[in-house]
């Protein structure tokens, strides 16, 4: 029953914000949301000891590819906002919750960590170049504009992050205790989202029906990444690779996508929301079944797996 609050709040948040287009008119503060939820994040990151291996880089460029090939495809149909909501919603790098199931689903969370710092990071600096290529604006002042805002969502909050855990260390430990402010931010932002989509629907010519067409793109990228994720690893790694290159960071794309698109290219990474997390009650489901299976005929492997879910080596 819990797996399934997750994907219930975000269908009301879709359905209220789709109900109240007016919304719309506070779209603005989406990125001032993200920041705060990213700089609760990086409070929590730690990034010592933490090392990219072959994988990881495999894992970054399959997230690139996938943001690319996807839009390449996406494009043939002729229309523009099915090909940029297939972008923002390929290109999309790893969640921050990523290392959280995957500690549920008993794997190498330092694994998933690395992912999403090589992922991110490496994502960030690639839209510099990409998002001017996919909106056909090559203008310095675009560039530039994109570099800032770039800077402005990921350095900013990071840089703040940092200097908090330097200046008072003891900061990260009130992190945890927000847990439920972050949530209620990222519902906030689906709904606004879904308010904006709604009110561009309503005051121009196109087909609701595109609604149903990026969500049906979106589940297609998100089955893709799973399955790529997991053969890149191959069987030792495969889940950890499965869960970095699968679960998303939608917010993020989210924001650029309203940025430098619009709120349809926006959908692309807010449907993806709700098909990534029936894939993780999907999988927690069948792991929870397993390990009751387990600890039924052997309770002292189940409880050692549970304890220590790290791996000693990397691929």
């Amino acid at each position: 029953m819990k797996a399934l609050i997750r994907p219930g709040m975000i269908l009301l948040a879709f359905a209220a914000g789709y109900l109240v287009p007016q919304a719309a008119a506070f779209t603005f503060l989406i990125r001032y949301f993200l920041m705060v939820m990213l700089f609760l994040i990086f409070m929590q990151v730690k990034v010592q000891g933490l090392r990219p291996r072959k994988t990881h880089w495999l894992i970054l460029a399959a997230n690139i590819a996938v943001g690319i090939a996807a839009w390449l495809l996406a494009s043939l149909t002729g229309s523009r906002d099915l090909a940029h909501a297939a972008f923002f919603t390929g290109i999309t790098p790893t969640a921050s919750a990523a290392p959280v199931i995957m500690r549920f689903l008993g794997g190498d969370v330092e694994f998933v960590v690395t992912s999403f710092l090589t992922t991110n990071i490496g994502v960030s600096l690639s839209l510099t170049g990409l998002i001017p290529l996919v909106t056909g604006n090559f203008t310095l002042k675009f560039l530039l504009n994109v570099a800032w805002n770039l800077f402005f969502l990921i350095g900013i909050p990071m840089t703040a992050a940092f200097m908090v855990r330097r200046i008072y260390p003891k900061a990260k430990e009130l992190v945890p205790k927000l847990a439920n402010f972050s949530f209620m931010l990222w519902i906030l932002m689906l709904f606004l989202t879904a308010s904006s989509a709604s009110e561009y629907i309503r005051r121009s010519s196109v087909s609701p029906l595109i609604l149903l067409e990026i969500a049906g793109l979106s589940a297609l990228i998100c089955a893709v990444n799973f399955t790529l994720g997991y053969f890149l690893a191959g069987k030792s790694f495969g889940h950890e690779s499965s869960q970095s290159l699968g679960q998303k960071n939608t917010m993020f794309t989210l924001s650029l996508a309203m940025t430098f698109s619009g709120p349809l290219a926006a959908l692309g990474p807010t449907f993806y929301v709700l098909w990534h997390n029936l894939w993780n009650g999907a999988q927690l489901f069948l792991h929870d079944r397993r390990k009751t299976a387990c600890r039924n005929e052997n309770p002292d492997y189940i409880e050692e797996k549970t304890a220590d879910p790290e791996k000693t080596e990397h691929p």
